[in-house]
């Protein structure tokens, strides 16, 4: 396989992990788990970046880049409310600290609503 046919694989994978963590995480919400609804969300975000990532060559490979990635994204795609999508997505990832009493399902599905709009914002422009 070419190079840029791994790369293309590379970005199509992570646009379908993202997919199918969004897919969980509101079948984690609707369940009332919501640790897991906030980890699949997070996850679906993480695998949306990372296919912007891959699409840009940009890296990508630890959790500590992510911001970077969301604002590289933000300026080369002129999409200002990623920066909200993000930081709604970061949210959701902290809730895995968080004691159960803390997490409140109508918040934690609005940050799921964020997320799949990052998904959605994001897939055209690199699949």
């Amino acid at each position: 396989m070419a190079q840029g046919d791994t790369v293309n694989q590379t970005i199509i994978d992570h646009v379908e992990l993202a997919k199918n963590f969004l897919a969980r995480s509101q079948g984690y919400l609707a369940d009332g788990d919501l640790h897991q609804a906030s980890e699949k969300g997070w996850g679906a975000a993480a695998h949306i970046m990372k296919a912007v990532a891959a699409a840009n060559g940009w890296d990508y490979e630890h959790h500590d880049q992510f911001d970077m990635v969301v604002q590289n994204a933000r300026q080369r795609y002129r999409q200002p409310s990623l920066r909200q999508y993000g930081e709604a997505a970061e949210s959701l990832h902290r809730n895995y600290y968080r004691h159960p009493s803390l997490l409140n399902a109508g918040v934690i599905r609005e940050r799921i609503d964020d997320v799949g709009k990052m998904v959605s914002v994001l897939e055209p422009f690199i699949t």
